[in-house]
């Protein structure tokens, strides 16, 4: 039967065929580039991966930095509605199997996601990699633990232009972009910030542009008071955006995260002192859209207090979120699953590492 489909499809026009594949996912695609030398050359085609990129049905999958190396997860939240226990398990390798080998000598301290693309800090060096297709870019610069990376792209491009932002240090906040296509780093001598980023606050990409949560600079006490972005188009910061409660203290928990499809921003809060917890998405960000926040769901009280370095991923059919944290308490790491009416599950996933982030991923052809 396979081969009568295939065949079949093999028989269409060209013009017909790239249509049915643009909205095949991702990794569907990866299984099939081995099947005719023609797709192959295809799926490697910019103007097609773009296309595909915009129509193709987002496949996502929810990863984990932990331990200095990048795990893939099986996380099965398909019960919840009836009343089944969900499950998460580490794979126990990296997303990509051949690349794995290369970053075992290789501590991964932070990953930024964007476009199915992974910007991976690590002691010397930045990789960035597509874990899909098997692309990698190994960019050889001096690395400080104190810098911060965002990946991103030129949006008014008919192909994305990819760049690299990376604030020098955290006290000076000096800025650098690096550009893809003439691989350098240049320095942004016009802009001065006028905020700071907290260290542990790693950003999120959204439509190309980096967002991040901020406070002012110079303040006495640091609170973390609204959201900033970055254009890579026009290389400049965007205007404040307030958050959605207010009176955040330096030990309130606020962590950002993107949506599955890369289109909203979701953010996190938990009070230091009632430990009431507020999950909050944006609406969808557009250029002529402003950004409006509503509420996900609300647990008064919760039953954990989380520390300021927690990841999360939100789940909209389920109404859930799945998050980590570091809790120097505890001697094993665990992954949290929360809902609306007091929903509460916590799942062992084995020893203790240092600082465990969930991300979500969506596998993309997306070439840079």
């Amino acid at each position: 039967m396979m081969s009568v489909q295939s065949s079949s499809l093999f028989d269409l026009p060209l013009d017909l065929v790239e249509e049915i594949l643009a909205r095949v996912s991702a990794s569907s695609l990866k299984r099939l580039r081995s099947t005719c030398k023609q797709w192959n050359v295809l799926f490697s085609d910019q103007r097609f991966t773009m296309k595909h990129f915009d129509k193709a049905e987002k496949q996502v999958l929810v990863a984990m930095l932990r331990g200095y190396d990048i795990y893939s997860t099986s996380l099965n939240l398909r019960g919840l509605q009836d009343n089944i226990d969900p499950s998460i398990q580490l794979k126990g390798e990296a997303i990509l199997d051949p690349l794995y080998c290369s970053l075992l000598n290789t501590l991964v301290f932070q990953v930024f996601h964007c476009n199915g693309l992974l910007l991976c800090k690590t002691v010397a060096r930045v990789l960035v990699w597509n874990p899909c297709t098997g692309q990698t870019k190994w960019i050889k610069d001096t690395v400080s633990l104190n810098d911060k990376y965002a990946l991103g792209y030129e949006n008014n491009k008919p192909c994305y232009s990819y760049k690299i932002m990376r604030f020098l240090d955290l006290d000076t906040f000096d800025l650098e972009i690096y550009e893809f296509n003439s691989n350098q780093w240049r320095v942004l001598c016009s802009i001065t910030p006028d905020f700071t980023i907290a260290f542990f606050e790693d950003g999120v990409s959204l439509k190309g542009n980096s967002y991040w949560i901020a406070s002012d600079k110079g303040k006495e006490e640091l609170t973390q008071d609204f959201l900033i972005s970055f254009d890579f188009t026009t290389e400049r910061f965007g205007p404040r955006v307030c958050l959605p409660f207010k009176g955040c203290s330096y030990w309130d928990t606020i962590s950002l995260s993107s949506t599955v499809r890369e289109d909203r921003l979701s953010v996190f809060f938990q009070n230091e002192d009632t430990l009431k917890m507020e999950i909050w998405i944006t609406n969808n960000i557009t250029q002529t859209k402003a950004m409006s926040w509503s509420p996900f769901f609300k647990i008064d009280p919760s039953i954990h207090r989380f520390g300021t370095e927690v990841s999360f991923v939100i789940d909209e059919q389920n109404k859930v979120i799945v998050c980590c944290d570091e809790n120097e308490e505890d001697n094993n790491d665990f992954v949290y699953i929360i809902g609306e009416d007091q929903y509460w599950r916590k799942v062992d996933i084995g020893k203790k590492t240092y600082s465990p982030r969930l991300f979500s991923y969506a596998p993309s052809l997306v070439q840079f």
